[in-house]
């Protein structure tokens, strides 16, 4: 019993006003007491022929202790916690990665493939990921991993990624982003985010491709991976065109976790087969089994007159 305790402990200020009622009533006289100002107390001993003061008393305590249990149960005693199924986002997510030769440049140290590296270990680290997918890019796309709810399968990739293993050159976003789509689609969603990290500006075809996505319910967010944050508003259009957020590499933190509430607006939702969450169990119905009890006399005749005001 070390982790009872109350879900609803301000119920318990209820027994002061129950305290002070019953007080009022225990050291009020009995209605037939009354009699004793007019009646002679030869005749009164005659009058008062089975009525006892205790019968009374024990009838206030009686009531007493049933609305204690009754406040008891209302302030909500618990004991114990039972599992309970969670509830998992829906919505997919897909990181669209530039790997061309311009991540390379060191203005940013090590050097901005290696930052954005950073920046997916920090998002692959965290809980509310959910689905997840990775697609590359240079003049092509390239699929690293489809949709999975293992983040930390695709965190394991990214050492390996760079220029050199992509047998293209070039940059070409809009078929990465129309890539991502894919994959969203594939695995039976309607709707998804997509984020790109990058270091160049979104070209038109880009920004078009990103409009088209987001009049499907794929929204797309860019990450500029560069040193200098006043380069920022050159990435903004791609962020307006598809319906997402500008993230700011500076504020990478607060970024991710902005970006990763943006799902939570679509409100679709599924049982959890991993996670649980525990819940404590209110027992007060328990202490409704006594506080019935006490108060069958309630029933019997007469029985409510001894407690009368």
């Amino acid at each position: 019993m070390s982790d009872f305790h109350l879900l609803r402990p301000l119920w318990l200020f209820a027994f002061l006003p129950l305290i002070a009622l019953f007080w009022r009533l225990w050291k009020q006289k009995a209605p037939f007491q009354a009699w004793a100002a007019i009646c002679d107390p030869h005749l009164l001993s005659h009058l008062m022929k089975n009525q006892h003061a205790g019968k009374r008393h024990n009838s206030l305590l009686l009531l007493a202790g049933s609305f204690a249990f009754i406040i008891i149960a209302l302030a909500g005693p618990v004991w114990k916690k039972l599992p309970v199924p969670a509830f998992k986002l829906l919505e997919p997510r897909v990181i669209v990665l530039d790997l061309s030769d311009a991540m390379l440049e060191d203005d940013l140290k090590p050097n901005r493939l290696m930052r954005a590296k950073f920046v997916l270990h920090d998002l692959f680290s965290r809980k509310e990921t959910g689905q997840t997918g990775l697609v590359v890019y240079t003049g092509e796309p390239f699929v690293v991993s489809p949709l999975t709810e293992d983040a930390k399968t695709i965190d394991t990739l990214l050492d390996s990624l760079n220029p050199s293993i992509m047998p293209v050159s070039g940059q070409d976003l809009s078929a990465a982003l129309q890539e991502a789509e894919q994959l969203i689609e594939q695995a039976g969603f309607s709707m998804g985010q997509i984020l790109v990290l990058t270091a160049t500006p979104p070209d038109a075809a880009a920004l078009k491709t990103a409009g088209q996505l987001a009049g499907q319910g794929i929204d797309s967010s860019i990450m500029p991976i560069l040193a200098d944050s006043t380069l920022n508003p050159m990435f903004k259009p791609l962020a307006k065109a598809g319906n997402g957020i500008l993230l700011n590499l500076n504020d990478e933190a607060a970024s991710l976790t902005h970006w990763l509430n943006l799902a939570i607006t679509s409100k679709q939702y599924t049982l959890s087969e991993q996670n649980e969450i525990p819940v404590w169990q209110d027992e007060g119905r328990w202490f409704l089994i006594p506080a019935m009890i006490l108060l069958l006399p309630v029933f019997r005749r007469g029985w409510l007159q001894r407690v009368q005001l």
